[in-house]
């Protein structure tokens, strides 16, 4: 399958998930995700605040929050699909943004070497970590040359055994889902 075809079918898979689902299964890759030893040594996560039926961060955000961690989130730039990393404090001090994802009211910009983990959104994953977003390339745009451990999450059914990458398609260090963590070979 095509790229473009591949995305809006996992795209339309996703959107029948119910939301005990969606909390369900968030909570196992939350679990996941906080038993590696890379994401509880980090002192500064960027996570995306989920939206359109995505895994939901607002547990990891606040499991971030109870730990005293730095949190940072994509601010996205959409004159030229662009993403500023900015620091937040929990999930107040939010509003609807581009696309109607929430972003921090006051952007407090963050260095990207400052970033331990980068928590990646997607639309499909595969089984080599590589990554097929929404097709604007804002995470690969900002992703080119970040030194941070790039962790994609999904849902299970979003991982297929091999998508078609070019250039400019920046892969994951790991891929996590409810079901499995994947390292990239």
């Amino acid at each position: 399958m095509k790229k473009a075809e591949l995305r809006e079918y996992v795209k339309g898979l996703r959107r029948t998930l119910a939301e005990e689902e969606i909390k369900a299964r968030s909570a196992e890759i939350t679990e996941a995700l906080f038993s590696l030893e890379v994401m509880n040594n980090a002192d500064t996560v960027m996570v995306y605040i989920s939206a359109f039926k995505e895994v939901d961060t607002r547990g990891i955000i606040e499991k971030l929050s109870a730990a005293h961690r730095k949190i940072v989130v994509p601010v996205s730039n959409t004159a030229n699909c662009t993403i500023t990393p900015s620091y937040i404090d929990g999930m107040s001090g939010l509003k609807k943004g581009a696309y109607g994802i929430l972003e921090p009211v006051n952007i407090r910009e963050a260095e990207l070497s400052d970033i331990d983990v980068m928590l990646v959104p997607g639309i499909v994953f595969d089984e080599r970590c590589s990554r097929c977003g929404f097709g604007k390339g804002y995470y690969d745009r900002l992703l080119d040359g970040c030194g941070a451990v790039k962790i994609g999450l999904c849902y299970d059914f979003q991982v297929v055994k091999e998508i078609e990458t070019d250039a400019n398609d920046i892969p994951m260090d790991m891929v996590v889902t409810e079901r499995r963590i994947i390292n990239a070979v």
